[in-house]
């Protein structure tokens, strides 16, 4: 008998062992689109494998299901009863609570079992299986890359599933989750003619009424909180009953009002049970991490998990507390400065700050006072309105720029990106008391902006 961890829940009667072994090949509970391209790569990866389908379906999946359900020509998890299984596949998940309603009717067997997931896998608890992937945005991407390697030929119909999943999972490729293997297999999905329009079809999410008053309503109780220097997005609803498609309206909130990370708390009082749904747009706020103390599933940048028998308000009141003290502090100004900033002094000739700034490849430089406070900025503009007034041997003070900008150490970074926009600035000098002690140029905030979401 093969199981998880955790004890099995086997509500029918077992068939007869059939003589001839089945391998098979499954996904996580409620699958969504990633999870249903893999699938459909595993079944071209590995002929004569059968695909078992979840008893739920995402509401963001039911679209393409319903229209390509022929393509996948599911098993029920039922069916697996009594038969003998020798192999499985498990793809977008290593969580075992997440395939229990399959290894509920898997008896009389040992199976190998090969995972392939591209979320954090070194939380796997299903116990001996070998588990492979790699730093993807989907699931999809790393069968994709397999599929390119072995010269496999999708139909377009295939190549558009596929496709889906990899959009889906990485927000049309704009995640920053997203890797160079993910371009990679989606131009070899397009190259199998792949249908973009089909695609963009199946992602629009928020279509039904429920999901629309939901949006609205979240909207209106949604509030922001500053906790460890993070902009947290929270709001709380009471629902009469569940309401299918609501991580859509979640990634919609998140899309309006870009918070670094928001959790929504869903809860039905009747039933006792809370849904909290979560996206983040920061490493520092690792939602899996976050949520895997609580039995939830997902990755860095979108995680869920639900609660049955809690109070919603106190879970709430608690699950507030828990992020105060597990959040890790956002980066700061002081964090990502250039240290040991050149300066020159307001009594330099127009002349020599030119001489300077060229020997030290600057655009820019903090000028300072007899005292070492920060008087003015000069740019290479400032130093070109002295040149063509052919005023060159006149002091810095004269023509560089007063009442500069300044902040203290502790700004974040979205304070920072908001200063440089707001007054159209690419040098932020940061002082402590009163004195310099570095400054943020535009430069340092682009490469702090290029690393994988901070």
């Amino acid at each position: 008998m093969v199981k998880p961890t955790g004890e099995q829940d086997c509500t029918y009667p077992p068939k007869p062992v059939q003589s001839i072994p089945m391998n098979i090949a499954f996904g996580h509970s409620n699958m969504d689109i990633d999870c249903l391209g893999s699938l459909l790569l595993v079944k071209k990866l590995f002929p004569g494998y059968r695909l078992v389908k979840s008893n739920l379906i995402h509401p963001a999946a039911r679209k393409l299901y319903t229209l390509y359900e022929d393509y996948f020509d599911f098993l029920n998890p039922e069916e697996l009863q009594g038969e003998r299984i020798d192999h499985i596949i498990i793809v977008d998940t290593c969580t075992a609570v997440r395939v229990k309603e399959y290894f509920n009717h898997i008896t009389h067997s040992d199976p190998q079992i090969r995972i392939i997931d591209h979320h954090n896998r070194e939380s796997c608890d299903i116990l001996g299986a070998s588990v492979e992937g790699g730093a993807y945005g989907a699931a999809v991407s790393y069968l994709g890359k397999l599929a390119m390697d072995q010269g496999i030929t999708l139909n377009p119909e295939e190549a558009t599933i596929a496709l889906a999943g990899i959009y889906a999972d990485t927000g049309r490729l704009m995640y920053e989750n997203v890797h160079r293997e993910d371009y990679e297999v989606a131009a070899y999905l397009l190259d199998m003619g792949a249908s973009l329009r089909l695609v963009k079809s199946f992602l629009e999410s928020i279509i039904e009424d429920d999901q629309i008053l939901i949006l609205n309503q979240a909207l209106l109780v949604a509030s922001t909180s500053i906790i460890q220097g993070h902009k947290i997005l929270l709001s709380y609803l009471d629902l009469e009953d569940q309401v299918g498609g609501l991580a859509a309206v979640v990634e919609k909130i998140m899309d309006v009002e870009n918070p670094d990370a928001y959790f929504a708390f869903f809860f039905i009082p009747k039933k006792k049970t809370l849904l909290l749904i979560a996206r983040s747009q920061k490493a520092r706020i690792d939602l899996h991490e976050l949520l895997y103390v609580y039995g939830g599933g997902g990755h860095q940048a979108a995680a869920s998990v639900t609660l049955k028998h809690q109070d919603g308000p106190e879970f709430y009141t608690q699950f507030l507390a828990y992020l105060e003290g597990s959040l890790k502090p956002a980066i700061r100004a002081k964090d990502i400065m250039t240290r040991n900033v050149s300066t020159i002094q307001e009594n330099l000739s127009l002349l020599d700050a030119a001489l300077f700034l060229e020997s030290k490849d600057l655009t820019g430089v903090p000028v300072i006072n007899d005292q070492g406070v920060v008087s003015g900025f000069l740019s290479l503009r400032d130093i070109m309105k002295g040149r063509k007034a052919a005023q060159m041997h006149s002091p810095v003070k004269a023509y560089m720029t007063r009442n500069v900008i300044v902040s203290e150490g502790h700004l974040t970074m979205r304070e920072v990106e908001r200063i440089f926009y707001k007054h159209h600035i690419t040098h932020l000098p940061i002082v402590e008391a009163g004195k310099l002690i570095g400054v943020v140029s535009h430069w340092d905030y682009l490469q702090y902006k290029k690393v994988l979401f901070r």
